[in-house]
């Protein structure tokens, strides 16, 4: 299984590989011809006490000594820089697959191997842009897809359980039992609810695509921040669960150099605080050692870069910064609760309901709103796990709701948003499986009654 994981993982960031390649000129993109030409001026050691590579008021060293050292091996070739970029995403969706495994054991999930893959697979298919290739495509197909699956295999269970020469037979049923759960809101509610949580998982999974984490030079910054977050919290959960000082200095480490390569992984150190005190009775007092780590990390870059660059704010952190305090609101509470981005359509619509005799998009909405009581009965039930996806998507994203949106803004978010939406679906299909067998043995009872 776990080479099998691997083997998916890499082969689909083979298929980008040919981005890599692209004859894109590395001077064709501003930002990185002044980073180009920041590191032919200075050397390697400047970027730990002082300025990164443009200049605008951020501490990032490692990210600054990550391009001076691609410049070193690879000069003016844009693919060396496009390369590292891709090993970078490769060792991202690893570390995801790796970090998911270990977090939903922890949490006692029994499909943990296999959310572990969903999630590696589908991080590698929005890394790479692949999952454009079905945007075109109504979530509604790979809903249909799913019913069907689960029927099948539900259907030939159920059959090899009836021909095998010990039947199991299920528990007697008289017929006014199985009728009225055959009708009842005890088969039809949970159907509605699985339907719904397959719906918005599949409906927000493939709709996430990067189009140029690997072209775009700049990008690596995030890149960075992302890789090495997700290696540091797989060492710090394998340390305090462990109870394993190796494990929390590895971790530390690696927290480090993703805070020296970006500033988004700071939330992180929310994130381990919520998981320890949550683990305390588990964990005891290596908790709060994770907790202590991470804290301690943070408070020495954020001393650090006070200490070396100015504190006011520069002209380029003010241009990216939000004008307004309801552009925020609206971008996290859409990127949280998808079903609050119809706002603005009810707004306009008002009183005027006639509408919805001739706009189609209305009824879309209404569906979605409806189906959006799977997403919470979901997180309900596997509130452990879900619960954790969604403070990860929460936290990392919260920052970067008050800037301009770029891409790479969404990297360290992302790995949260796709647990949460993988698992979605893994609910969904079990909840599919649970009533499937109902039904199965509805029809078996039938039969004897």
């Amino acid at each position: 299984m776990r080479w099998a994981a691997l083997a998916a993982i890499v082969g689909l960031h083979l298929l980008a590989l040919p981005q890599v390649f692209q004859d894109i000129p590395l001077h064709a993109d501003s930002d990185t011809a002044v980073m180009l030409d920041a590191v032919r001026q200075h050397g390697a050691l400047r970027w730990f006490t002082s300025d990164w590579l443009l200049e605008n008021g951020f501490y990032r060293p490692v990210s600054s000594l990550s391009i001076a050292l691609d410049y070193a091996l690879y000069g003016e070739s844009g693919w060396g820089f496009r390369l590292t970029n891709w090993l970078l995403m490769v060792l991202t969706a690893i570390g995801a697959w790796t970090l998911v495994r270990a977090y939903a054991r922890l949490v006692g999930n029994p499909s943990a191997e296999w959310l572990a893959l969903g999630v590696g697979i589908a991080l590698s298919l929005q890394q790479t842009g692949l999952t454009g290739i079905a945007a075109k495509w109504s979530a509604w197909w790979f809903v249909a897809a799913a019913v069907g699956v689960v029927w099948g295999v539900r259907a030939w269970i159920q059959r090899k359980a009836w021909n095998s020469p010990t039947p199991i037979p299920s528990p007697p049923l008289a017929r006014e039992d199985w009728e009225a759960q055959a009708s009842s809101l005890r088969v039809c509610l949970p159907l509605l609810l699985a339907l719904g949580a397959l719906f918005w998982g599949f409906d927000r999974l493939l709709a996430t695509e990067y189009a140029r984490l690997i072209t775009w030079v700049p990008s690596r910054t995030a890149l960075l921040g992302t890789v090495f977050s997700v290696w540091a919290m797989y060492a710090l959960l394998q340390g305090a669960t462990g109870r394993r000082w190796g494990w929390l200095a590895v971790g530390g480490a690696l927290y480090l150099l993703a805070l020296g390569s970006y500033e988004q992984p700071i939330t992180l150190v929310a994130v381990v605080g919520a998981l320890a005190f949550w683990r305390r009775r588990d964990w005891g007092g290596w908790g709060a050692r994770a907790f202590a780590v991470v804290a301690l990390c943070a408070a020495l870059i954020v001393a650090l870069r006070f200490a070396l660059l100015p504190a006011e704010p520069t002209t380029y952190q003010n241009q990216q910064l939000r004008s307004s305090l309801s552009g925020p609101v609206f971008s996290l509470l859409t990127e949280l609760l998808p079903p609050t981005a119809q706002w603005q359509y009810w707004r306009s619509v008002g009183t005027h309901f006639e509408v919805l005799l001739v706009d189609r998009s209305g009824w879309d909405y209404l569906l979605g709103t409806l189906l959006y009581l799977g997403v919470l009965a979901a997180v309900w039930r596997w509130r452990g796990l879900l619960g954790g996806a969604w403070l990860w998507h929460a936290l990392a994203f919260l920052p970067m709701a008050f800037l301009h949106f770029f891409e790479h803004y969404m990297c360290l978010p992302q790995l949260g948003k796709t647990l949460f939406d993988v698992g979605l679906i893994a609910w969904g299909v079990q909840q599919l499986g649970v009533q499937f067998g109902r039904f199965a043995g509805v029809k078996e009872n039938r039969a004897d009654v």
